[in-house]
């Protein structure tokens, strides 16, 4: 049985596009690890993996462990419209979008 923390790294995993073996390719582990970690309750990574594996999922340790986000904008109705219709778009699409973004906001990295 999954953990929250399996369930919440396998979410992130997916998000990103990524198999169990791109992610245990970059990190450094085996596909088994990554799975064991996604599915068995009690796995308990070390804190350069997790590292690591943030690093690959493009999210904080913090996202990963799970971590409060007090601070963290709510999503209002629109963001989560916005992020459907997103998520919908090709890969192409996505980096088209992104491109344009960065024009339009060359201050937000």
């Amino acid at each position: 049985m999954a953990s929250a923390f399996g369930a919440r790294l396998r979410r992130l995993r997916e998000a990103k596009g990524l198999t169990l073996q791109q992610v245990a390719d970059a990190v450094g582990c085996t596909k088994a690890y990554i799975w064991e970690l996604e599915m068995r309750d009690g796995q308990r990574p070390t804190a350069e993996r997790i590292q690591g594996i943030a690093r690959v999922l493009g999210v904080t340790m913090g996202d990963v462990m799970g971590e409060p986000m007090e601070d963290a904008p709510q999503a209002t109705p629109e963001d989560v419209s916005f992020f459907r219709e997103y998520a919908g778009m090709t890969d192409e699409e996505k980096d088209r979008y992104r491109q344009a973004l960065k024009i339009m906001f060359p201050d937000k990295g």
